[in-house]
């Protein structure tokens, strides 16, 4: 498990983590609202921060998601709520770090600040 720190504030204390293609792909597909509320991190599987491989999918999600995507540097290089049944979104730059939560999750942290993720 895993933890997302913003400045001195945790905002995901019970964070999972993906890392096998599997567990990433899948992300929080078919998962009810007591699971999404923990987040996931979907680390991707290569060493460079990535953007098109870490593209999402709302196929098969039944509630709004806001989606974090951080780049090995630990900065939000953007984020989103998307919509259950959203075909595909590609973040506006490369990330090593895809973290998907309830909507409203996020809402303080900004793009171009920094995260902290500890437990990975």
């Amino acid at each position: 498990m895993a933890e997302l720190w913003y400045g001195k504030k945790r905002i995901l204390s019970d964070m999972r983590v993906a890392r096998s293609t599997f567990a990433i792909s899948k992300g929080l597909m078919f998962a009810f609202k007591k699971k999404i509320s923990r987040g996931i991190c979907l680390v991707m599987p290569v060493s460079k921060d990535v953007k098109y491989g870490a593209a999402v999918t709302m196929m098969f999600c039944f509630y709004k998601m806001d989606i974090l995507f951080v780049n090995s540097s630990f900065k939000v290089v953007d984020k989103v709520e998307l919509k259950p049944w959203k075909i595909s979104y590609i973040p506006r730059e490369k990330c090593k770090y895809v973290i998907e939560s309830l909507p409203k999750t996020f809402n303080e942290i900004e793009i171009g600040e920094k995260v902290t993720i500890k437990g990975l």
